[in-house]
């Protein structure tokens, strides 16, 4: 199949996809339509769905010769009246519909079913400049840091195959648990997962190998009086890790600054980070319902405060606070999906430095249908690669039914996939193995797994579960896999 093809044609070849209808739902919106994943106590891991938006769609009717038969269409009425931006080359060339999230022509196990990329438009917020300023008048208020100058509080014990709860695992290499306080604490959740490996060639920064895990608070079962899904990241180092050597962590604050009235404040953004993808300075979080937000791991903070519920500047003591976290990691991008663009949640991302270029692979999470997408984007160095340098677009450039329910987090090595899927074996998730036009192969996981990394480095493919009282992070090696 040919993709480009595809989009001229305004229909992907592959039967599967051209089945499913527009989108009946969305949420481009919504802030966050990503909601609580199940309590601890639940096995089936994933996220709570009870709050989609409304569809991004198109901004314009699609041709009626280019709707397939099946497509249930969608009402223009009830698309949100939100402006991301101006029509772009593929709207303006009447390509492929939306997809939706029919899967009734999908196949489940059949492996990646194609879709037209060019219906997929993310736009950089432009808050680069301005952020950047914010935080150089921060810098006159607080200490400023890079990553690699962390001090870590906290300390993870390494962990063998022979774990119950990492039985299942094929291929394992090496793995980690949290300090008890973490390890069983249910008021955090980890999510994303990535590390140095991503971000830099040489897998490490000034000497020390990093995995960061993303946590939201979880205010449903919390005493701790903080607003639903405020972000942690953990940033850990694993150099040690391969000889059994215990890995020092600590707990970063993620915080948007603003403009306070002339004065420069910081917040906590809300966010799931279902996934998180370094790349050179940059982390990238996904942002369930509108795309990525972009932190800068080269401009951290350390704030004068301690105060446990309290963030930004405290004007009676002079202190500014981040929920008595030490330091705090600043946003300073954000894109979002255009007006012109078909939806798709951002439920996880991922960095593949075997493509090229280089590129983000982001995914849905979807529980009771097969219908969730895998999108790439490029890269151009740590940044996203522009379409249209003008605009600020970026335009994908593959998309795929993955055929593959409850998918937690995705990876693309060399043109393989490999998705992180919960609740598909009873209690344990899977991990799947997936191409075009390929059946799916599944292997054994964990329970409650999560967001993937392919260190390119060893060869090892990471991942990390996240139920209170069986969470580790850990590895397994990739190359050890039969060869399909």
């Amino acid at each position: 199949m040919t993709l480009v093809s595809a989009c001229a044609a305004g229909v992907d070849e592959n039967s599967g996809a051209a089945s499913a209808g527009d989108r009946a739902d969305g949420g481009l919106g919504d802030t966050n339509t990503d909601d609580e994943d199940e309590d601890a106590g639940d096995t089936t891991g994933g996220e709570d769905r009870d709050s989609d938006g409304e569809s991004g769609g198109d901004p314009g009717p699609i041709p009626d010769e280019l709707l397939p038969e099946t497509s249930g269409g969608e009402d223009p009425d009830d698309r949100p009246d939100i402006d991301f931006g101006p029509l772009t080359t593929c709207v303006k060339l009447a390509a492929a519909p939306c997809p939706g999230d029919d899967d009734s022509g999908l196949v489940r196990h059949k492996g990646l079913s194609a879709w037209s990329p060019c219906r997929f438009e993310l736009a950089d917020a432009g808050t680069w400049e301005e952020r950047d300023l914010l935080l150089d008048d921060l810098s006159g208020s607080l200490v400023e840091l890079p990553v690699a100058d962390l001090d870590f509080d906290r300390l993870g014990t390494a962990a063998d195959g022979g774990v119950s709860k990492l039985a299942k695992l094929e291929n394992f290499a090496r793995a980690f648990r949290w300090q008890d306080v973490d390890f069983s604490d249910g008021r955090w959740m980890p999510q994303g997962l990535s590390g140095t490996y991503d971000a830099y060639e040489y897998g490490a920064i000034d000497g020390r190998s990093m995995v960061a895990t993303s946590w939201y608070h979880k205010a449903s079962v919390s005493d701790l009086g903080l607003p639903n899904e405020v972000v942690r990241v953990s940033f850990a180092d694993v150099s040690n890790l391969a000889k059994g050597g215990d890995v020092p962590y600590r707990h970063v604050l993620l915080v948007e600054p603003y403009d306070d009235g002339g004065f420069t404040n910081f917040k906590a953004p809300q966010l799931h980070a279902g996934g998180i993808a370094w790349v050179g300075r940059y982390l990238y979080v996904a942002d369930t319902g509108k795309g990525l937000r972009v932190f800068d791991t080269a401009r951290m903070f350390e704030v004068t405060g301690d105060a446990p519920k309290s963030v930004g500047y405290d004007a009676d003591t002079g202190d500014f606070n981040a929920y008595g976290y030490k330091y705090v990691l600043p946003q300073v991008g954000a894109y979002n999906f255009s007006g012109s663009s078909c939806w798709s949640r951002t439920s996880f991302v991922a960095v593949d430095n075997t493509s090229e270029p280089p590129s983000l692979v982001t995914g849905e999470f979807h529980d009771n249908d097969i219908a969730g997408k895998l999108i790439r984007w490029p890269l151009d160095g740590d940044r996203l690669e522009y379409a249209d340098p003008e605009l600020g677009t970026v335009l994908a450039t593959e998309a795929f039914f993955a055929q593959e329910s409850d998918m937690q987090g995705a990876v693309s090595v060399d043109g393989e996939w490999w998705l992180s899927s919960s609740a598909q074996s009873g209690a344990d998730g899977a991990l799947y193995r997936v191409g075009h036009g390929r059946d799916a192969v599944s292997h054994g996981w964990v329970v409650g797994p999560e967001d993937l990394m392919y260190a390119r480095q060893e060869g090892l493919l990471w991942s990390l579960n996240e139920f209170a009282g069986n969470r580790y992070v850990f590895a397994v090696d990739l190359g050890a896999y039969a060869k399909l």
